[in-house]
């Protein structure tokens, strides 16, 4: 029998309950962890673009004496925090998280827009509401919820603790090419369902700014770029975009039938393009000052599909390495360099 309801309940009815102390904010369930500022803005920017935010669970419970409802927080505490803080001007939206509205507090939002606060007031909390439920069965729920929950990997964990702008835009751009991925067969969709979207631009996102990095730096760089990212987050948006069009422009409708489809020779296309359009920062070999045909840069690299061809058995020593660096331990930093500067080099002869 079900002993919950699940219900809807708008910003403004928090507020009021917290104001009327009727909300608890810190019951025995809850968890003491504190959010930083940047994950605090991250969520009123999720909130200000109307866009969903997890359930939360609240246990009610009727005091017959003052006749009174109570609310205990069992899961949501840090996120109901972080609103009724920012309602109560607590802290602003990081401007890189939404240029309009950041670098104000609540107080001052309606100075730029004047339904902007009413907006967030209104805004919807998916709730399920545990009514009179003991301590016991509380705990219940919370040990079978977790029973179902999936094991995390590594990019989704990265996601789970990270709210800069190099996250985001590592996001957005992953969602933009969506289509794009899943045509060329580059990624398909439980990769997709897993973050390997956004494994993969954060990737290249890192080859641009850095220079071609080992996969095993993308972490450390999530780390690094959440306390300090300076760069121009809408260039590097609209070079990727331009990298992406250019090699759909260069293949056509082909790159799905190419050995280049697959993700780790996909990253050395996308670095040798790169390259050729802005610039890898630690290759050895300069930005070609030359204007080349997209025509001939389809056929040069076509060529690497023979290579793969079980029939081929003559090949040159440069061929052979960058058959190697194909198979063996193909995210290093040394082996993705190898093979960048191979293409780059096929491109030239």
């Amino acid at each position: 029998m079900k002993n919950f309801d699940s219900r809807t309940y708008s910003i403004n009815d928090f507020l009021e309950w917290f104001d009327n102390k009727q909300l608890e904010l810190n019951p025995k369930f809850q968890r003491r962890s504190v959010w930083t500022d940047i994950a605090r803005s991250y969520l009123m920017d999720t909130i200000v673009r109307g866009k969903p935010i997890p359930k939360v669970f609240i246990r009610q419970k009727l005091n017959i004496q003052t006749r009174q409802s109570t609310r205990e927080v069992v899961d949501g505490q840090q996120r109901l925090k972080t609103i009724l803080s920012y309602l109560k001007d607590g802290f602003k939206i990081n401007k890189k998280h939404h240029p309009t509205y950041g670098g104000l507090y609540f107080s001052q939002l309606a100075s730029i827009d004047d339904s902007i606060q009413a907006n967030i007031l209104n805004y919807e909390i998916s709730t399920d509401l545990l009514v009179n439920m003991p301590d016991s069965e509380v705990l219940d729920i919370f040990s079978r919820l977790n029973s179902y929950s999936v094991t995390l990997n590594e990019q989704e964990k990265i996601n789970a603790n990270h709210f800069g702008p190099f996250k985001t835009l590592a996001d957005r751009l992953a969602h933009t090419f969506n289509q794009f991925w899943i045509d060329n067969k580059i990624l398909k969709e439980p990769e997709i369902l897993r973050m390997g979207d956004v494994t993969l631009v954060a990737d290249l996102l890192i080859a641009m700014i850095e220079g071609i990095k080992s996969k095993k730096q993308i972490k450390p760089y999530y780390d690094q770029y959440e306390k300090n990212f300076d760069h121009d987050v809408e260039r590097l948006e609209e070079n990727f975009k331009n990298t992406i069009t250019a090699i759909g422009d260069i293949f056509q409708n082909d790159l799905k039938n190419s050995e280049l489809r697959r993700i780790h020779l996909f990253y050395s296309l996308f670095t040798t393009i790169y390259h050729f359009k802005y610039g890898i920062p630690n290759l050895d070999i300069v930005r070609p000052d030359i204007e080349i045909t997209y025509t001939k840069i389809a056929n040069r690299l076509d060529s690497i599909n023979s290579l793969f061809d079980p029939e081929t058995d003559v090949f040159s020593t440069t061929e052979l390495q960058f058959l190697d660096d194909s198979r063996r331990a193909t995210t290093d930093t040394n082996v993705r360099i190898r093979r960048t500067n191979y293409m780059i080099n096929l491109i030239l002869e």
